[in-house]
């Protein structure tokens, strides 16, 4: 599965997005999405007089993905990000309480120190796109809270703490990171793609159940090389859909 390069509401722009990530699901790939960039709904873009905002254009997202997965053998998936200070986050938050709507997609919002920080010390937050204006200004220890119960009744949305991941990505010189792949486990890059296996450390237990139960810790590190040798092996050999996913 992949992160997909940036979005904007150029509709030339945004349908060659979406034909990126219609490709990359039809030959097998999930993908994922920061759709930051897009402007919040009702005002002026380029899309038209006025713009239908992110959660629009997820539902065209939805759409495609849907019609794929009828014709595949796979079921699609898809993660949308959001930034904590885009104007429609409240509607972003809400947005899978119906369990019918974007059931293709996993929802998260990217939290930054700033907005922790303005939850901790509950301060008001600036609702602004792109670092413009003030929209709305919240609390921000309601709209935390409002994430928070979104999550507890309906699983939806996740958390990205995307300050934090952007500070421990040891590529943090070359790229940056507002996205994860669909499930969630690998915040990648533009195109970057998740190449993921897992060890069963149960099978290195030795005297299970016993006071003597230990780990053959050499056995371990023998798996891992030989997994992470075998990884290596998938991208060399697997189908790109797209030139940049393979650069």
């Amino acid at each position: 599965c992949f992160v997909m390069g940036a979005l904007d509401d150029a509709l030339p722009e945004l349908f060659r997005s979406l034909e990126e990530g219609a490709l990359t699901m039809q030959a097998g790939g999930g993908v994922g999405y920061d759709f930051s960039g897009l402007h919040p709904a009702g005002t002026d873009a380029a899309t038209g007089p006025v713009t239908p905002g992110p959660l629009a254009f997820m539902h065209v997202w939805q759409s495609v993905c849907a019609a794929l997965t009828a014709s595949a053998q796979r079921r699609g998936a898809m993660m949308a990000a959001l930034r904590c200070d885009h104007p429609d986050i409240e509607a972003f938050i809400e947005a899978k309480r119906d369990p019918a709507v974007l059931r293709h997609f996993n929802l998260s919002v990217l939290v930054s120190d700033a907005f922790m920080q303005a939850v901790q010390q509950d301060r008001p937050w600036p609702l602004r796109f792109r670092g413009v204006g003030a929209q709305q200004i919240l609390s921000a220890r309601a709209l935390w809270q409002r994430l928070v119960r979104a999550a507890y009744d309906s699983a939806e949305p996740g958390v990205i703490f995307v300050d934090q991941v952007n500070r421990w990505n040891n590529l943090g010189y070359c790229e940056t990171i507002s996205a994860t792949n669909p499930c969630g486990e690998v915040p990648l890059p533009a195109y970057g793609a998740c190449d993921l296996g897992s060890v069963n450390l149960t099978r290195f237990v030795r005297d299970p159940f016993t006071p003597k139960a230990r780990l053959h810790v050499n056995g371990i590190e023998a798996c891992v090389q030989t997994a992470v040798r075998m990884l290596d092996n998938v991208y060399e050999v697997s189908h790109f859909p797209l030139p940049m996913q393979a650069q």
